[in-house]
């Protein structure tokens, strides 16, 4: 099984395409330096802070800061519903369409190697990717911003949505980075799975990209219309921001829970119907 695996995360490396989404993290992360060094970036979300009446003396920009912009602030939006889904589904999406398109998976398959095994292997190795993307996103953030503000302790604001206001000393405000960010790459995997799906079905790497992101933005679209709120909830694009929930005084743990367990019923149901598919598919012909 580690065999295997260690040979699809080497067959990713080889695409040129897994190295997309590292790129456009890392031109974020440049983005959002130059916005807070330059163009008062913060003010998007000290502006929560001055509609509740709090004054701020001193700046919050630091490593931490910079982190959290990208995945707790209202920067995080766009970042969480259009740029990481893109790239994940991208790569997911090319696991197997990719293998079929160039004719690689007829030659894997005819050596003697059980499918479900094959099958996990290629699955584990789309987890790991989405983790990388998602901490590297994160890390590449936080290293440019140790690099032009220093270190320090972590400000958190809230969204428009949620205003708040937390201060975190260094290393508390570093552990609610990381589990903000690991709940972000379960959202982020979660869209990843669809086009996982799709691309074991119809074995058609753009198919699975576009039908992937076409259910993502409808998703977001329902739960935006009232009459569909009390199936909000279920909705796996009403959790994709559920690393928000890290930055909160205290967490919500009970939230947490609720959207981590959805996330894992939509990717538990996907791996199972795409290991289904895949075992009865015809590859070989």
């Amino acid at each position: 099984m580690l065999k295997l695996i260690g040979f699809e995360i080497f067959k990713m490396s080889r695409r040129p395409r897994t190295y997309l989404g590292f790129a456009v993290s890392l031109l974020i992360s440049i983005c959002v330096m130059l916005g807070l060094k330059y163009g008062h970036l913060e003010m998007v979300s000290t502006h929560n802070m001055n509609r509740q009446g709090f004054g701020l003396v001193g700046s919050p920009i630091n490593a931490e800061f910079m982190s959290w912009m990208v995945v707790g602030s209202p920067l995080a939006f766009p970042i969480l519903t259009m740029v990481m889904p893109f790239y994940i589904c991208l790569v997911f999406g090319e696991i197997f369409g990719g293998e079929m398109a160039e004719g690689t998976l007829r030659p894997v398959l005819a050596r003697p190697v059980r499918r479900t095994t094959f099958f996990v292997s290629k699955f584990i190795a789309g987890l790991i990717y989405g983790l990388c993307q998602g901490y590297f996103l994160g890390i590449s953030a936080y290293i440019i911003g140790l690099i032009f503000f220093g270190r320090g302790g972590l400000m958190a604001t809230g969204t428009f949505e949620h205003p708040a206001l937390a201060w975190y000393a260094e290393a508390p405000g570093l552990a609610r980075l990381a589990f903000g960010y690991l709940l972000m790459c379960a959202g982020a995997v979660t869209v990843g799975m669809i086009a996982f799906f799709i691309s074991s079905w119809l074995n058609n790497s753009l198919g699975a990209l576009g039908g992937s992101l076409m259910l993502l933005f409808s998703c977001l679209v329902i739960g935006e219309i009232p009459w569909f709120k009390p199936i909000k909830n279920y909705l796996f694009t009403t959790h994709l921001f559920a690393g928000q929930n890290a930055f909160l005084d205290p967490i919500p743990w009970h939230d947490v829970k609720f959207a981590v367990e959805c996330l894992g019923v939509y990717v538990i149901v996907l791996f199972l119907i795409s290991l289904l598919i895949f075992r009865r598919k015809d590859v070989l012909a």
